[in-house]
């Protein structure tokens, strides 16, 4: 497995040419380019943060700041997840007619999806100033976060990846999946909110550990707590392993599914 991945990483410039070529896919033709990479999570920010504040009469800055710091990893997650799905369906010249590391194509996915995350943070920030919401040294935590979140996320794409070679209708279940999941997850609703005997399957949800991993920092000022941390650190190291397991034992057959 390591002699694999240490190939893949000797590939890293072929890595940033299939993300770039990514980049000018999405926005080739588009008049505003780039630009919808920020206007997007701006649009759902103040729609959902709109919506559901006045709902709940919850403070409009307080909630805001609290749904976006979650929604940064969701918007990762998902994204990583669909692009991940996409991956080698998509590319599949470079599966039956180019010699290059399969690994790369869910790679550039999570990647890809780093880029959206970048410029969801930076609508955040200016967002946090303009509410005159406090910048506190908890946030200083926050590349561990990324980090812990990067791991979970490409364990996630690489499994997608597989699943939909095999099995095409599976980029459908997962975009309803995801859906429903994102509903089911506080994001737009504080986990204080669940009934007293529902709270033992909000944490439960695997992505808990990792929204609390940017949601303390960002929204409380505080670390995240100790056993959430753990927790996710090794659900995502496991998911991790398992991905790269799965992955690179099924790639030998892709060429015969594309």
């Amino acid at each position: 497995m390591m002699e694999r991945i240490k190939e893949a990483f000797r590939y890293h410039a072929f890595l940033g040419q299939l993300v770039y070529q990514q980049l000018d896919q999405r926005y080739h033709g588009s008049f505003l380019g780039f630009l919808w990479t920020l206007l997007y999570p701006l649009m759902i920010f103040c729609s959902f943060t709109l919506i559901f504040s006045v709902l709940n009469n919850w403070d409009l800055r307080d909630f805001g700041i609290y749904f976006l710091s979650g929604y940064l990893f969701w918007m990762l997650f998902s994204s990583a997840c669909m692009l991940g799905a996409e991956s080698v369906v998509g590319n599949a010249v470079y599966v039956t007619r180019v010699c290059v590391p399969k690994l790369l194509l869910p790679l550039s996915s999570v990647v890809l999806s780093l880029v959206d995350f970048a410029a969801g943070l930076g609508i955040l920030c200016a967002l946090m100033l303009a509410a005159g919401a406090p910048f506190t040294s908890a946030m200083l935590f926050l590349p561990v976060s990324i980090v812990l979140a990067v791991i979970f996320v490409t364990g996630s794409a690489l499994l997608c990846a597989v699943a939909n070679v095999f099995f095409r209708d599976f980029r459908h279940i997962l975009s309803s999946f995801l859906f429903v999941w994102f509903f089911f997850s506080p994001i737009l609703w504080k986990p204080e909110a669940a009934p007293p005997g529902a709270r033992i399957f909000v944490w439960l949800n695997p992505v808990v550990p990792f929204l609390e991993a940017f949601q303390a920092p960002i929204w409380r000022g505080r670390l995240p707590a100790v056993e959430s941390l753990t927790a996710g650190a090794v659900f995502a190291l496991a998911l991790l392993l398992l991905g790269l397991a799965v992955f690179l034992r099924a790639e030998r057959r892709f060429y015969f599914y594309l």
